[in-house]
């Protein structure tokens, strides 16, 4: 994250240090900052039910560093708002008239007077800030318990609980919801990272059953060629192309977290003869970490591979935490290099709090006024991602979770991106079905986008996911080269990336940004052509093992959301549709 450049940058940074500087010249520890009263509004929603499940084992240590982020509330929202309506309306003049990173902050950040007020009120208790996004709306910032404890009226402790591996985990919370003064309730939006157990979960899945993973010299599991066949995928991996692309002047950011190791990424390419032209980058957020992730690795590999033309930004966190992956979808929207975004992470919605949500929501509307597309793995729980302790009851059997979905791809301005179980063999498809951990179901937290419309799609009140889908089973998954080794991996992770190449193709294709995808895709999945631009999954379910799950259907259904992609015919449907229509059509 950098320091605000873009408007009056010296002017504007040196105010910010002078009113930090002089509020913290007198204004003592444990005293409010006085905008006219010391009242405090409390911010709701920032106090995950995990602490409330969890071991208390002793108040934290004052003197303990957390870094976390606090978000700003938008400019206008309602104006925004009609914006991204207007934005899709073929009737409009802003149809498809996207912003600029810049003209989005012009019009719709905070004012710099009230971040400035926001960081004069953090420095007033002793607190570093470590940077405030280019748009204003985030600040990033480093304090002591004992700060964080006077400054939001709250207290934090030390908690223990069972980590994902069973063994007990010990982290550092906020007690209940932290607090603000009432001169800033409307400017504060949240405190994102005072709990720091939450992060984001890698997508990814192993086999479950005997795959034969390949050596180091050998590779199993499908191939970017078998890929691009299967899905007749515009490009030079599919041999049955007639005019392939491959992602020239466009350029793909993957959010994640930790590393990738080039030498994994060039054994990958050189074993299936991808010949990149594109250029790769990395902006690494909150620090540089030294793990080497699958995911990371698996993202990389997969959309590199489907848009060999295209740039890949890489943008990894140091680590999952939540507020990091936070900065880092900011970062890539206020970069605006972008055309599509792939995030192969997530969690269970009610995980994080509605207002830590919102922050992201916000990121998400920039991205949409922008043009750039977002895809998101939908998760790989099935319909049930929410994990449940105990797993069984009194009697050792199993319980079924609560029907829940992950998030982000429950935003809805983000493309849920669900999965399959794909036969092949040798790009031809014998049989699809939905995979039955494919994340899929209704948002607790969103409502149902105006667009959310069509055959099979629910008419409820609430956000359905997923939108379209992929291979992602891993007993039928993907061949993947990391650590120096030839393994199989599936989930919605895998096909988060993909469909994010594919995207690019027909951004490509297109000459421009087309826009935020689900507006188009719903569009398409209700129009005559739609059995020639999908692939209609008709079976399966994404009980998981757990519970019955929701079934795969004609048209729309949550574990599949449209289907798969005939890439060429989906390709070229979109190209058209960006076409102007005539007046009364």
């Amino acid at each position: 994250m950098n320091n605000r450049k873009s408007v009056r940058p010296a002017l504007l940074v040196g105010f910010v240090l002078l009113v930090a500087y002089c509020a913290a010249a007198w204004l003592a520890p444990g005293t409010f900052f006085p905008f006219g009263s010391n009242r405090m509004h409390v911010l709701p929603d920032h106090t995950p039910a995990l602490v409330h499940d969890s071991k208390l084992v002793k108040h934290a240590d004052a003197d303990a560093r957390i870094r976390f982020v606090v978000a700003l509330k938008l400019r206008d929202e309602a104006d925004l708002d009609a914006l991204l309506d207007e934005q899709s309306d073929p009737a409009s003049p802003h149809y498809r008239q996207y912003l600029t990173a810049d003209q989005f902050r012009e019009r719709f950040s905070p004012r710099t007077d009230d971040v400035d007020r926001v960081v004069a009120y953090l420095t007033g208790y002793g607190m570093n800030i470590l940077g405030v996004s280019e748009n204003y709306t985030l600040i990033h910032v480093e304090a002591s318990v004992s700060q964080i404890e006077q400054a939001f009226s709250v207290q934090m402790n030390r908690y223990s609980t069972k980590g994902a591996d069973g063994r007990l985990v010990e982290y550092l919370g906020n007690a209940s919801d932290p607090s603000v003064p009432v001169a800033l309730e409307n400017t504060v939006q949240a405190i994102i990272g005072l709990n720091t157990y939450i992060e984001f979960e890698s997508r990814v899945r192993h086999p479950r059953g005997p795959v034969n993973p390949g050596s180091k010299v050998t590779p199993r599991g499908m191939t970017p060629q078998d890929v691009a066949r299967v899905y007749d995928y515009p490009n030079t991996n599919n041999d049955r192309a007639t005019a392939p692309l491959s992602g020239a002047g466009r350029t793909i950011a993957i959010a994640t977290a930790h590393v990738y190791d080039k030498n994994d990424i060039d054994t990958f390419w050189q074993q299936f003869g991808i010949v990149r032209t594109g250029k790769l980058t990395n902006v690494y957020i909150g620090g540089v970490s030294t793990t080497v992730n699958d995911e990371t690795t698996l993202d990389l590999e997969a959309a590199s591979s489907q848009a060999p033309g295209a740039d890949i930004i890489m943008y990894m966190a140091v680590d999952p935490k939540f507020a990091n992956f936070t900065l880092a979808f900011n970062k890539i929207v206020t970069d605006d290099k972008a055309d599509v975004m792939s995030i192969s992470w997530g969690l269970c919605e009610d995980f994080t709090g509605s207002r830590q949500m919102k922050a992201e929501h916000n990121i998400f509307k920039q991205a949409a006024a922008q043009g750039m597309a977002v895809f998101a793995a939908s998760g790989d729980d099935g319909a049930y991602d929410c994990p449940i302790e105990p797993e069984v009851d009194d009697n050792g059997k199993p319980k079924t979770p609560p029907l829940a979905v992950d998030y982000p791809s429950s935003d809805p301005y983000v493309t849920a991106v669900g999965g399959t179980t794909l036969f092949d063999g040798q790009g031809k498809r014998f049989s699809e079905s939905a995979w039955h951990g494919s994340g899929g179901g209704l948002s607790g937290k969103w409502k149902r986008p105006s667009w959310q419309t069509g055959p099979g799609v629910p008419t409820g009140k609430y956000r359905a996911t997923a939108d379209v889908a992929l291979n992602a089973d891993p007993m039928t998954g993907y061949a993947i080269y990391v650590s120096g080794k030839w393994i199989v991996l599936g989930g919605t992770s895998v096909a988060a990336p993909e469909w994010a190449a594919l995207w690019t193709l027909i951004d490509e294709g297109a000459g421009k940004r087309v826009g935020m995808p689900d507006e188009i895709l719903y569009r398409a999945g209700a129009s005559p052509e739609y059995g020639t631009i999908f692939y209609d999954i008709t079976s399966g379910n994404n009980g998981d093992y757990r519970g019955p799950g929701y079934n795969a259907g004609a048209n729309w259904d949550h574990p599949t959301g449209w289907g798969v992609p005939q890439g060429q015919a989906l390709k070229d449907w979109v190209v058209n549709d960006q076409k102007p229509k005539p007046k009364g059509n």
